[in-house]
């Protein structure tokens, strides 16, 4: 039986990764994996392509696809009999492709849907669990297989849709009579619930925006519909009665003409939704009219009881004071006992969790999912379906103003770490690089300028800054226009648009030992500029120092390290031939210059290999070494088979501003580290603890050897190593408050 398995995906890399790593060890092998990736960065990409399996792999890198439509391009290029969906976030079982596969040669199905549990990690998740999924397998489209021609002949996905294309396919395919096994037990996890109760509501909201517009879920969209079109119907006509008190005077007197020419244009406006959103209004109207005025009618009656029944007298044994209060009251508790305790229950959620207080804040996730999808489901119908991905555009946007791009250390470190993590939490992120890749290579690998293309990008960015559209909050590595006087953030403060400084280098000391009348005004552009920031983003203390009385919104955010991307490459196997590594830019690599005497030393005597990975050629000419260009697949393959890392510096003003990312990127792989004892270097390596200092040649040297002959001492450098980075320096620790400071600056400025 041969299955591709198709994967689309989006940004959300530890998710993925488990997924994917989960196919790759199935029982019964997939005959090929088709990745259809959105992700606005290459690190899927480049895992994919670094993983080494014998099953054929396709790849394909689509710009801004709905899930729907990517598993359409995922169908379209499979060559095989059976289709296979998962989702990047649900992970199948061992055996989810071996007992399927048993199912349909034993009952020939066409089709058999994935079924999936929902799992927590935390408490908050365990509760909003209980409140949504429960204890319960569901039906999903994830973990489905379908013949290939029966998916290509006419049951492809909705393309125009970011929810729901899954529930109207499989609603699709069954009614079409299909023989299809509906599996009793589950084959797929998923991990990723909202972490919070604002994060639940996002979710919600923007499911029920999407769904609007898709044949399913009719009866709760009907449901929302009719207690809209009742709220309004009723309210039109006892307008004068409620807003103007009966006074003709007033300016919110509606005459009766009004009214009625009110009532009418609302009548229409309802039946223009239900034609254009419900197929079943379509095809049952008398149906669906007969359902509607039965529950109008009913609530209509309540609310008038006391006009009809007991005829406005107090002294009325059928009088009920307060009635409509009474019944509204009613139905809230009803709905809060109902998604508090009944459903619960019902979705095999253990009665000792739901009692004796959980039901409460179960009762409180639930109807507040039921509220937040009202306003969803409205706008969603509301809105026609060519300017729904235009909707996305409402998410609070940020631009990230980088000098370089992924060549760039620091872009990859401080700025795309964090993107899809924004990204998931519902910010739209953009990029705008001052230079492009060709310009790096040159300038930074050739030294090479060309004048015409700088000023071309000095006025590029001066243009970006002008028409930008707002809203935005802009987050500037260093400075807006490297060199130039205060500017750039002159423009975004007179256009009111809030921005923060991100530094991770001492770049305000960049004349400090050429020319003290230029390096002045140079550190008093810093200083301004940190002044009219919104935040300065500091990446070691020193920075910290240095602006603290210039700015009262000073964040620390080290240099980070994903670390659960890192440990993919811990167990690789390390060189036979002893191996001592420097990575870094061309730029960087004049630190190597004092060891090289040390480093030839090294490899002559006691056959230890030097590697240099992306160091300027000029600067190492004379040292034995294998020097490799960087690359940014391979270089933490290339890394974690070393022995050893170093990172030598000299000890100026500039080197004080360095954050670390090579300790860092050494640790993390549970390398042995080396450094001289400058700047955050020493607040990251405790000597003799998690690494090593080294000052002098000599003592380079003899610690270097030192590490070589005592395997345990590397054994115990690398475990607590490792540790350091996992605790301080892991990016799990700090992208909450990262979106967390942006969200309140966001928030301050624009609403």
């Amino acid at each position: 039986m041969d299955i591709s398995v198709i994967i689309p995906t989006k940004n959300n890399f530890e998710a993925f990764s488990n997924t994917f790593n989960a196919v790759l060890n199935q029982s019964f092998k997939p005959n090929e994996i088709i990745i259809v990736d959105s992700s606005t960065s290459e690190k899927i990409k480049n895992f994919v392509e670094n993983t080494s399996t014998n099953i054929p792999i396709k790849f394909f890198r689509e710009k801004n696809k709905y899930p729907g439509e990517a598993r359409n391009i995922g169908g379209f290029k499979s060559n095989n009999e059976w289709i296979a969906f998962l989702d990047s976030k649900t992970i199948p079982i061992k055996n989810w492709l071996k007992e399927y596969s048993e199912e349909i040669k034993k009952n020939n199905y066409d089709i058999i849907f994935g079924t999936t549990k929902y799992v927590y990690k935390s408490s908050i998740q365990k509760r909003i669990r209980a409140a949504t999924f429960g204890n319960i397998e569901h039906i999903t489209t994830p973990g489905t297989i379908i013949k290939r021609f029966s998916f290509l002949n006419n049951n492809t996905f909705i393309e125009n849709v970011r929810n729901a294309e899954d529930l109207e396919w499989r609603q699709r395919l069954i009614n079409k009579k299909y023989s299809i096994k509906f599996p009793d037990k589950a084959y797929l996890i998923y991990e990723n619930l909202p972490n919070n109760y604002f994060e639940l509501l996002k979710r919600y909201f923007i499911y029920s925006f999407h769904t609007a517009q898709v044949n399913v879920e009719n009866k709760l969209k009907f449901f929302y519909l009719f207690f809209l079109s009742f709220f309004l119907l009723l309210i039109v006509p006892r307008w004068n009665q409620s807003i103007p008190k009966w006074n003709n005077n007033q300016s919110l007197f509606i005459d009766n003409y009004f009214k009625i020419f009110l009532l009418i244009a609302l009548s229409f406006f309802i039946i223009f939704i239900l034609v254009q959103n419900f197929d079943f209004f379509r095809k049952k109207p008398l149906n669906f009219f007969l359902k509607f005025s039965i529950i109008f009618c009913t609530i209509i009656f309540i609310y008038n009881w006391n006009f009809l029944i007991a005829e406005w007298l107090e002294k009325s044994i059928y009088y009920f004071p307060h009635i409509t209060k009474i019944y509204l009251t009613f139905l809230f508790i009803t709905s809060f006992f109902l998604r508090g305790i009944y459903y619960p229950i019902k979705r095999k959620i253990k009665i000792l969790y739901i009692f004796p207080f959980n039901w409460l804040f179960i009762g409180i996730y639930g109807l507040s999912i039921d509220l937040i999808k009202a306003p969803g489901y409205i706008i969603g119908a509301l809105i026609p379906k060519h300017l729904r991905k235009g909707f996305n555009n409402l998410y609070p946007k940020i631009i990230f103003f980088t000098k370089y791009s992924h060549y760039s250390p620091s872009y990859r470190t401080r700025f795309l770490a964090y993107k899809s993590y924004l990204e998931n939490n519902y910010f739209s992120v953009d990029t705008r690089e001052l230079f492009d890749e060709k310009f790096y290579i040159n300038r930074v690998f050739k030294n090479k300028i060309n004048f015409f293309l700088l000023i071309y990008f000095y006025l590029r960015r001066i243009y970006f800054l002008f028409f930008l559209k707002k809203p935005f909050v802009a987050i500037i590595h260093i400075e807006v226009l490297p060199f130039l006087p205060l500017l750039g953030e002159i423009i975004l403060r007179l256009r009111k648009i809030p921005f923060i400084i991100d530094i991770d280098d001492a770049v305000y000391y960049r004349f400090e030992n050429t020319n003290k009348f230029i390096s002045k005004l140079y550190i008093d552009k810093f200083r301004k500029m940190i002044k009219v920031s919104d935040a300065l983003f500091a990446g070691n203390k020193f920075h910290i120092n240095f602006f603290e009385n210039y700015s009262s919104n000073i964040k620390y955010f080290p240099t980070v390290i994903d670390c659960k991307n890192n440990d993919l490459y811990l167990n690789y196997k390390k060189y036979d031939r002893f191996t001592v590594v420097w990575i870094g830019t061309p730029s960087t690599s004049i630190y190597l210059k004092k060891l090289i005497t040390v480093l030839n030393k090294l490899n002559i005597l006691h056959n230890i290999d030097i590697r240099i990975i992306g160091a300027n050629i000029n600067n190492i000419s004379n040292l034995n070494c294998i020097s490799l260009v960087w690359d940014e697949k391979t270089e933490l393959l290339e890394l974690t088979k070393c022995h050893i890392g170093i990172m030598p510096l000299y000890n100026t003003k500039w080197e004080l501003g360095k954050c670390g990312f090579k300790i860092l990127q050494y640790m993390s792989l549970k390398l042995p580290v080396i450094a001289s004892p400058v700047g955050v270097n020493k607040e990251i390596i405790q000597n003799n603890y998690n690494g090593l200092l080294a000052s002098s040649p000599d003592d380079w040297y003899n610690k270097i050897l030192y590490l070589k002959q005592n395997p345990k001492i590397m054994e115990k450098f690398s475990e607590n190593g490792y540790t350091t980075v996992k605790n301080k320096f892991n990016l799990s620790n700090y992208y909450k408050k990262y979106i967390q400071t942006i969200d309140e600056i966001y928030l301050s400025r624009y609403q």
